[in-house]
């Protein structure tokens, strides 16, 4: 690796340890702003672009081999099928209060 090569290496890693902190700062601040729903959705946004950075410039998935780019589709259709179960179990549960047992019926 010549000079050259070496300082743009470290450029990208600079700018994409940059773009780390900057959104972990961004979840931070986000997670103090009463936004209702719109929280998770931030939350959400925040971790497919730190997800995004490190696929890219760390995985170097532009550059990997059928495998491994096979392998990490697998891995991303694995998870948002279980996303997906999740939405439905939590959809389906009823939203009643559980009863509560009185303290004088708690045999001691």
């Amino acid at each position: 690796m010549n000079e050259t090569e070496f300082k743009r290496h470290s450029r990208r890693l600079l700018f994409a340890w940059i773009a780390l902190v900057a959104l972990m700062l961004t979840s931070l601040g986000s997670a103090y702003v009463p936004l209702g729903i719109g929280n998770a959705f931030a939350g959400l946004a925040i971790a497919i672009a730190k997800s995004a950075i490190i696929a890219v410039l760390f995985m170097r998935l532009a550059r990997a081999s059928t495998m491994v780019r096979i392998t990490a589709a697998t891995a991303l259709a694995t998870w948002l099928l279980l996303i997906g179960l999740s939405s439905v179990d939590y959809a389906t549960r009823p939203h009643d209060p559980a009863e509560m047992q009185p303290a004088s019926s708690w045999a001691w």
